[in-house]
């Protein structure tokens, strides 16, 4: 009787918790598929407005509480805000919304963005709307002779040049750059405070030497930004291009011999300047540790976390300028604007104007984040705050007298060239004149014809479609007939229809979220679409990508080439170090199993925050693996007797020896993920039968022969596996590098799903990374059948033999 009762309420549980599921399951669905339904009902009362943003805590209560004072004035309007986090983040998101049609009604967009996304004819005319006002003399309206002329024109684009024709998004704060000094500092060296109407690059390189002679301290930590490398070239009245982008200079004997002052200073001199990728290593601020001079080329966001130092003064001096030149600065600004397929212009306008209102303005003024756009606040003693540092307010605005915006092509493929080859003078230390020839090189590459052609015709979706659903939908209509005819009896019938339901969650998921990502990345690798824009606007260009990445694509070889060395290191490591593992945790005594978690657990750990740790872990300077190494290397350079210059140093791994160290590294990282394949050893071991060690042991057999008689034959088929799936997993690594390094410097750790990653997300080229992706597929499908082939005659299957 009790046992029926279990089993009743063991049936009734089932049911219940199938209705539950079933129920969630539906729900959710429902809950998808009628969102906009909801959201055009919600629309009839009060318009929704969704902003995306970034910034810290300060900024983002700045926004927060804009956005709340707009709310109260206009009832009719509801604003969902979004912090993103920072402006890496933002790009991502905005490229999903972008593609999927829903983009935000107001978005940050960064200067440098502008040719970019201007290019693509993604972004509205906000003169547009200025003009309107101002026929309707509406009070509010916005002046543009209120802002700095140059932050304006740094967000005109007219499709050729930045500067000009349409205005594409209404600056909300801006900064020029300059260097923060430790008083303290610059008093024990016995060096003056900079001026604050200038100075030349000679007397900052004297501060600087007269700062690193200190013990334990560092002239200057420069940082080397692709920006500012352009603006410490504007002071020296050269850049890498002419206006517009029209000719490149790279080869220019100026341009060469002020880069080529610039790398000394990092490679050719002791403690003048910091490592060019120190704080990129480390994630912190080396100015806060009160060891360094000069920091910089930094703007105003560094002000909020400056102003909690309390152990030494500090202030800002103008950025220095060649001796001869006159003084000259670059503008880093952000905008507020708007994508052109905005479903409410009029209401986005309206919260525009209220978010670069003053009230707005003041309060970055408070936080010392920035400088206002709006010259009216930026000269009020809201910004030149005596009794807030820095001191020197009106250095920034003195600068932004005569800075310069900093231009971008419209292709985001110069920028990211041009960080490959900065990395490689001033981290890799290469000589400076052959790689900017390669930067030259690069940049004329992208205006030489391969075999892309200008245009193509648009994607036709509607025949593909039609190609692709007529035939699968007839394949299921016979599938469904077929077992219709063939239908078991009711009992068996039922139980095939419970069975089909149970599995229909998973069913649909797959088909959802699986197969049918897989079927369009397949179709996308024969078009090109940017992923900024709708499937609409793809080009179908047939088999061109595959074409231009085996024949044309440098950068794609250099991917494979690294990944092919990380592959050929962290394969066989990985396995043997595994296998090892195994041996020893196959002895069952007491507390094994603790052992055997502690192995385990790594392989389970989040991926970021690992490879944060091994960044820590590999740094040239502070990291553990040096400190550990450098006893050994001075012990063996005193047993060679190796005099200083000669004496062994421990790596720079993601540093100046990253060619040639940066792939073992991770290598080793990956060492740290073998729980799980060891636990795959140990079960192929304790799956060996003992009677076989008995009989060799009987046979006399050492532990070294029964070693390579019994467990390696019999490990065979899992060992196999494990070398197939490692293969497989070194093709796709990604997270270390996105973190550790991402994918620099230079080139030096470029692997194939970073570069995958970029061409998508960073270089918008989403059919070209769909093809590469296919690529990868077909390249570890021929490595894997390469394998299992070549293996046939060594592995050892029992029941085959049986």
């Amino acid at each position: 009787m009790l046992r029926e009762r279990f089993e009743r309420f063991g049936r009734v549980a089932r049911f219940a918790l199938g209705v539950v599921a079933a129920l969630l399951a539906i729900g959710s669905f429902a809950w998808v598929l009628t969102r906009p339904l909801r959201q055009e009902r919600a629309r009839e009362g009060r318009v929704t407005l969704t902003i995306l943003h970034w910034g810290d805590k300060n900024e983002d209560e700045i926004v927060a509480g804009l956005v709340r004072e707009f709310e109260q004035l206009n009832r009719d309007i509801r604003v969902i805000r979004t912090n993103i986090g920072s402006p890496a983040q933002l790009a991502t998101k905005l490229q999903t919304m972008l593609s999927a049609g829903d983009p935000p009604d107001l978005f940050y967009l960064e200067s440098e963005r502008v040719a970019d996304l201007g290019s693509k004819g993604l972004l509205a005319d906000v003169e547009a709307f200025i003009r309107v006002d101002e026929q309707a003399g509406v009070a509010d309206r916005i002046d543009l002779n209120d802002f700095f002329p140059t932050v304006v024109e740094a967000f005109r684009y007219d499709g050729h040049r930045v500067g000009r024709g349409p205005l594409l998004g209404l600056p909300k704060d801006f900064t020029t750059v300059g260097f923060y000094y430790n008083k303290h500092l610059l008093a024990r060296a016995g060096v003056p405070l900079p001026p604050k109407d200038g100075w030349t690059w000679d007397e900052f390189l004297a501060a600087a030497r007269a700062i690193g002679e200190l013990p334990g301290c560092y002239g200057a930590d420069f940082v080397t930004w692709e920006a500012m490398v352009r603006i410490y070239l504007f002071t020296c009245g050269l850049d890498f291009a002419s206006p517009g982008f029209d000719s490149f200079r790279f080869n220019e004997p100026e341009v060469v011999a002020a880069l080529d002052r610039l790398r000394s200073w990092f490679h050719d001199e002791e403690r003048t300047l910091l490592s060019a990728k120190t704080q990129l290593e480390t994630g912190q601020e080396p100015f806060l540790a009160g060891n360094v001079g000069l920091a910089g080329p930094y703007g105003r966001w560094k002000v909020p976390t400056y102003r909690h130092i309390a152990a030494f003064d500090w202030d800002f001096a103008p950025l220095p300028h060649a001796a001869g030149k006159p003084p000259a600065n670059g503008v880093l600004t952000v905008a507020w604007a708007m994508s052109k397929r905005n479903k409410h212009p009029a209401e986005s306008w309206r919260l525009m104007k209220y978010l670069l209102g003053p009230r707005g303005q003041q309060r970055i003024c408070a936080t010392g984040l920035a400088i206002p756009a709006l010259k009216s606040v930026a000269y009020s003693r809201c910004f030149t705050d005596p009794d807030a540092k820095p001191d020197n307010d009106d250095v920034y605005l003195k600068a932004a007298e005569y800075a310069h915006y900093v231009e971008w092509p419209g292709d985001p493929r110069y920028r990211d060239q041009l960080k490959n080859r900065l990395e490689e003078i001033f981290k890799l230390g290469k000589p400076t004149r052959p790689a900017l020839a390669a930067a030259q090189r690069d940049w004329e590459s992208n205006r030489t014809p391969t075999v892309f052609k200008p245009a193509y015709e648009k994607t036709p979706w509607r025949s593909i479609v039609a190609f692709v659903g007529l035939p699968g939908t007839a394949i299921v209509l016979i599938a469904a007939a077929t077992w219709w005819l063939r239908r078991p009896g009711r009992l068996a019938q039922g139980e095939e229809v419970a069975g089909f339901a149970m599995v229909s969650p998973w069913v649909l998921g797959f088909v959802a979220f699986m197969a049918f990502p897989i079927a369009l990345s397949l179709l996308l690798a024969f078009t090109r679409w940017s992923g900024l824009q709708t499937f609409d606007q793809a080009e179908w260009v047939g088999l061109d990508n595959f074409r231009e990445l085996v024949g044309y694509d440098q950068t794609f070889r250099r991917a494979l080439v690294v990944t092919l060395l990380y592959a050929l290191l962290a394969v066989p490591s990985s396995q043997l170090v595994a296998l090892l593992a195994a041996l020893l945790m196959e002895r069952e005594f007491r507390g094994v199993g603790g052992f055997r978690a502690v192995w385990y657990l790594p392989s389970v750990l989040a991926g970021v925050g690992m490879a944060i740790m091994w960044k820590w872990v590999f740094h040239h300077e502070h990291g553990l693996l040096n400190t550990l190494l450098q006893p050994l290397c001075d012990g063996l350079s005193w047993l060679m007797q190796l005099g200083p210059e000669q004496a062994l140093r421990p790596p720079r791994w993601f540093e100046k020896d990253a060619e040639t160290w940066g792939v073992p590294a991770f290598a080793l990282v990956n060492l740290w993920l073998i729980g799980g394949t060891m636990m795959i050893y140990l079960a192929g071991l304790k799956g060996i039968p003992r009677e076989l060690y008995e009989a060799a042991e009987i046979d006399g057999a050492s532990g070294r022969r029964r070693f390579w008689s019994v467990t390696l034959p019999m490990l065979s088929p899992v060992i196999l596996y494990n070398g197939i799936m490692a293969i497989i997993a070194s093709f796709q690594i990604f997270t270390q590098v996105f973190v550790m390094t991402g994918g620099g410097p230079g080139t030096a750790t470029h692997f194939y799903v970073y570069y995958v990653y970029k061409r998508a997300f960073d270089l918008h080229d989403m059919g070209y990374a769909s093809a590469m992706a296919w690529l990868l597929l077909l390249i570890v499908l021929g490595l894997t059948l390469l394998v299992l082939r070549g293996t046939r005659r060594v592995v050892y299957y029992e029941a085959l033999r049986a």
